[in-house]
């Protein structure tokens, strides 16, 4: 029974967001005709388990693995590559990672081929210029949940380095999946109790310490900036690195924008966490 069903209901709440993904889409589909790429990389079987990688303007660069949005149920790898065009220039890969969505697959499923991608994500970056020992995750709504899945897998137990991931930035994502189960989205979801527990990042941080920018806009619903708000705490609780951004002015969609803007704050704390010097985009494909 969904006792909360329009808690989460982002769409109702921006009625033009589809304008701000068609420009997405659009701005990444120029991106990809101006940057080096290699595109539709297999890290399983099926197109679910693909990948996108946008190379850097540096030889052993570090790589960003980013993870995108829509519920859960929609969007697509292909249309969030537009970072690339500050990342790139900046001496960062950029790899955006498609992942199987509901209601065919399961959050279980998902979180394991995510797993599985940033395995392959280390265990093949040399081939295409990337660092292995400097993989940073990014996700924002259904990925930024999924990142914080991912980081908090247990690597060592997977035959790789235990802090395989050495830092992550969500955005307006979502940390805690019980409310999910009572929500309209559980309608595709079909989370129970112990399946929302499982998945939910903010019940399962990270084995070994690493840095969280945790940002979110200040125009979002309430859940929302709370969902983010409470996984910056329960990270600053444990004692690892953790930084809440409440961005101003910004809508649950418009907050991607961020992701390209060379003089915006997400981007600064996201070059600090890496450890790059922002030397501004190529080109903005955004404008």
């Amino acid at each position: 029974m969904n006792e909360r069903p329009a808690l989460y209901d982002i769409e109702a709440t921006v009625p033009d967001f589809r304008t701000h993904l068609q420009r997405y889409a659009e701005a990444s589909r120029l991106t990809r005709e101006r940057r080096p790429t290699r595109l539709d990389l297999a890290y399983g079987e099926g197109v679910a388990h693909t990948l996108d990688v946008y190379l850097a303007d540096a030889p052993h660069a570090p790589v960003v693995i980013y993870l995108h949005g829509g519920a859960w149920k929609g969007s697509s790898k292909s249309d969030r590559g537009f970072p690339a065009d500050t990342f790139g220039p900046a001496g960062a890969i950029w790899v955006s990672m498609e992942y199987p969505l509901a209601p065919a697959a399961s959050v279980d499923d998902m979180v394991a081929a995510v797993r599985k991608g940033v395995a392959w994500v280390h265990r093949h970056a040399a081939s295409f210029g990337g660092d292995p020992g400097r993989i940073f995750l990014c996700g924002n709504s259904a990925g930024g949940h999924l990142a914080g899945m991912a980081a908090a897998t247990d690597w060592a137990a997977h035959g790789l380095p235990a802090d395989l991931v050495k830092g992550i930035t969500t955005v307006s994502g979502i940390f805690d999946m019980r409310p999910m189960a009572r929500s309209l989205m559980n309608e595709w979801l079909r989370l129970d109790a112990e399946s929302a527990a499982r998945n939910s990042p903010l019940l399962h941080l990270p084995r070994v310490a690493c840095p969280l920018v945790c940002a979110v806009g200040e125009k979002e619903l309430p859940e929302f900036v709370e969902q983010s708000a409470g996984y910056a705490r329960a990270w600053a609780a444990a004692g690892y690195p953790s930084r809440f951004m409440p961005m101003p002015g910004h809508d649950h969609f418009s907050i991607i924008d961020e992701l390209n803007r060379p003089d915006g704050p997400l981007l600064a704390a996201m070059f600090e966490q890496i450890g790059l010097r922002n030397r501004g985009a190529a080109s903005r494909a955004h404008t």
